[in-house]
This record gives structure tokens, C-alpha cells and sequence, in this order.
């Protein structure tokens, strides 16, 4: 049985754990969490032979595991990715990698963990984009012209409403959501390191003047406002996030829309637009990679992959039977992180692809607020 700790036990790092324990017999020997206490209350039966520390570091000195999984708020990520490469070990590695430029230089100094870290990028792991990038590979589109690739976000109303909306924790929204995009783009395409980056945001929505730190609960127009809890509720109930935050107060930080421009030294050029204020069946997360023989498109929300041929009549649809998060893609991260601590593979999403497309991100969001291209 393999033997797995835990560096911050939230939502995700739950979810992940679920997944690899769907695929092999794994337990939770460990847990490191400043509510070690508190998980240890209420999660102590279904995990009897868990330890619980407040200390990471003290966790790994004591425990014997055959691989870590991080998943800490974002601005943990580098912090415990170093600590666990002293030791080592097999390490699945929540996205962003980093938030800053000083912390991507120090994830560089540890290319021993190249191999044996998964970075959570499930994106480029669905069979979606194994399709499309087979459609490339062939040769089927011809020579590439441009990608066309969009997120619009119909769960959005979290970055707002929660500890997303601080920037100092999550580093901003091109971190946040078009990191995976970035990702799987450059995945399909395989042409090596952008060249050049720009990109622009603009907060048009989730503005305003209500005072910072509000709550809905304590807002007086609570009755009135369509982003107060108890209205999303009636209307669009999978998104209400109790207790939340003012998406209108002053302190209300991200973006509610950003475009990347990127280009490749072979002049092959990407266009990327994230959208926040879309909702319900105005979400759509996918791209559009047009050659010259042919187009192909793909979205994950519809599961389907389409195909023009700009040669003859021909239109393929192909619809995709995916199952668990991210088209499956977590499944197959999980699979991967699996092998990787039975010493059978190495990464498939490996620590060099987080560095890369943290690096774009931040470099669009320098773009953005200095209004210039970034060579890279």
C-alpha cells in the first residue's frame, strides 16, 4: 500500500487524493495543516492511522512516504515544493507553481524533481486534447496559421466572493485559470518557449464603492443586489458561496476579463481571452487551431471535437465520453502520480512545464500593467 502526505488537506487536495485512491490502494499516512486539529476532529475515523502536524517539515522528518501532495493556498506552492525536494519524494504540486519571479528562480535550482513531480495541469491530460493534438501531429491541418483559445467562466462569482479575490494570496486570475490554458496549448503545439507575450484586463463588472471587507450577510442592499448570496441562490444555486465577500466593495481585487497575445520564434502566433461575467450556457472553455488544409475546434464544457476540411465538404463532429474532473484529466494525472511512486513512468505534466507557463502568466500580467510586449 502506498503511503501519501498531505501539505495543506483543502478542497483540492481532497478531491485529488479521492482520484488516486480510485486507482490504487493508498492511504493518508500523513497531514499537514495549521487545522490539523480540526481535520483531525472531523476526518480522525476515516483516516485512523493518519498523523496530524501543524509542520510540514516536521511531518517529513518523522513520517515514511512514498510520495507529498501540496495543496496549500497558492502562494504556499514554491514554499513547500523546495521543502519536499530535500527530501526527494514523488510530489504532486498544485497549480500555480509559483507567483512570483523570485519564486520560479528558486523551483529552477531543483531539476532533480523534474521527472517526479506532477504539476496539476489535468487540462493536458483529457482526451480531448490527445484528439486535437493527434489532428497536429499528423500533419492534418497543414501549415498552422493561428490559435484561437477561450475560457469563459460560468463559475466565476468565487473569485470574488472568496479568499480568491486577493491577489497577494492567488497572484491574479492569468495565474489562476489561463496558466492551464497556456499549458495545454503549448502541449498541442510542441514548438518549444514563446517568444513574445502582451496582453491587457480590464475590470468593467466587479467594481465599485461599497466598503471594503463587507460581507453580504451585513450589506443593506442584500434584498436588492443579483451578487448577494442569497439571490444567486434562487437563480443560480451551484454558485452561491456562503459567507461571502462584496463583489462591488473596494477591496474586491481580479480582473473580471484579460487577452493574451503570445508568438512563437516561428512567427506561429496565439490569441487567449478569459471572460469572468459570462454565465450559465455562455460558458466555453476550448480553442480553434486553423491550418491551411483544415480547422479543428474543441470545447470542453460540450465534450465534442470538431473538424473542417477546407478542402472539400467535409465536417467531422465527435462527441467524447469523459468521465471525473476536467474531461478526465485528473484521472490520468492521478494514474501518472501512481506510477511515478511505483517507480514505472515519469511525468507527464513534469515541474519545467509549471515553471514555463507560470513564467507566461506572469509575464502577461507585467504586460498588462505596463502596457508593453514582453520578449520572453
Amino acid at each position: 500500500m502506498l503511503k501519501i502526505a498531505i501539505i495543506g488537506f483543502g478542497k483540492r487536495a481532497n478531491d485529488v487524493w479521492k482520484t488516486i485512491d480510485t486507482f490504487h490502494a493508498c492511504t493518508v499516512a500523513a497531514v499537514a495543516d495549521p487545522r490539523a486539529e480540526e481535520l483531525k476532529q472531523e476526518r480522525g475515523e476515516e483516516f485512523p492511522d493518519c498523523a496530524w502536524y501543524t509542520d510540514a517539515e516536521e511531518m517529513l522528518n518523522k513520517e515514511t512516504v512514498d510520495g507529498v501532495l501540496i495543496g496549500t493556498r497558492c502562494n504556499l506552492h514554491t514554499k513547500y515544493a523546495l521543502l519536499v525536494a530535500k527530501y526527494n519524494l514523488p510530489l504532486f504540486l498544485e497549480k500555480p507553481v509559483s507567483i512570483t519571479e523570485e519564486e520560479l528562480a528558486q523551483l529552477e535550482t531543483i531539476p532533480h524533481m523534474e521527472e517526479k513531480t506532477v504539476v496539476s495541469f489535468p487540462l493536458r491530460r483529457a482526451k480531448l486534447v490527445d484528439i486535437v493534438k493527434d489532428f497536429i501531429d499528423r500533419g492534418v491541418l497543414g501549415e498552422l496559421s493561428q490559435v484561437q483559445a477561450y475560457n469563459n467562466v460560468k463559475y466565476a462569482r468565487g473569485y470574488y466572493h472568496k479568499w480568491y479575490r486577493d491577489e497577494s494570496i492567488t497572484g491574479g486570475l492569468f495565474l489562476q485559470k489561463s496558466t492551464h490554458d497556456l499549458d495545454y496549448i503549448n502541449y498541442v503545439l510542441n514548438r518549444g518557449i514563446p517568444k513574445t507575450i502582451c496582453a491587457m484586463e480590464s475590470k468593467q463588472v466587479f467594481k465599485g464603492d461599497r466598503p471594503a471587507n463587507l460581507s453580504c450577510a451585513d450589506c443593506p442592499e442584500k434584498e436588492s443586489c443579483p451578487e448577494s448570496v442569497q439571490n444567486i441562490a434562487e437563480y443560480d444555486p451551484k454558485y452561491a458561496y456562503p459567507p461571502a465577500k462584496c463583489a462591488f466593495a473596494v477591496d474586491t481585487g481580479n480582473h473580471d476579463s484579460g487577452t493574451i497575445l503570445m508568438q512563437y520564434p516561428d512567427g506561429l502566433h496565439v490569441v487567449y481571452t478569459q471572460n469572468f461575467v459570462a454565465r450559465k450556457s455562455a460558458g466555453k472553455r476550448g480553442a480553434r487551431f486553423i491550418g491551411y488544409k483544415g480547422t479543428v475546434e474543441f470545447d470542453f464544457n460540450t465534450k465534442s471535437v470538431t473538424y473542417i476540411d477546407h478542402m472539400s465538404d467535409r465536417v467531422d463532429h465527435i462527441s467524447v465520453e469523459t468521465t471525473g474532473s476536467h474531461s478526465g484529466g485528473d484521472k490520468n494525472l492521478a494514474k501518472n502520480f501512481i506510477d511515478i511512486m511505483l517507480g514505472k513512468d515519469v511525468s507527464r505534466a513534469p515541474l519545467s512545464q509549471g515553471i514555463l507557463s507560470a513564467k507566461l502568466c506572469l509575464a502577461a500580467k507585467k504586460s498588462a500593467e505596463t502596457k508593453t510586449f514582453i520578449e520572453l
